[in-house]
């Protein structure tokens, strides 16, 4: 069966495991803009995710990714 992917929103204060195996919190959903703030949660770096997807089996990925931080330079 193929794994679809179908866009979605992730909840701020959720956490999701990337395709890549990495966990990330959603820090803030930006639905007008389709946009989620999200950090990985082992390395502490933050970015913002466009166009976020999610899969059958519950991982999660999106289109592309922008304004990377560190812990020490986010500011929501």
């Amino acid at each position: 069966m193929k794994d679809t992917r179908r866009k979605f929103m992730p909840k701020e204060r959720h956490f999701y495991q990337n395709k890549d195996g990495r966990i990330y919190q959603c820090i803030h959903a930006q639905p007008e803009k389709g946009t989620a703030i999200m950090k990985d949660i082992n390395s502490g770096w933050t970015l913002q995710a466009h166009g976020c997807g999610i899969y059958r089996d519950g991982t999660i990925d999106w289109d592309y990714s922008t304004g990377d931080y560190d812990d020490e330079t986010y500011q929501p």
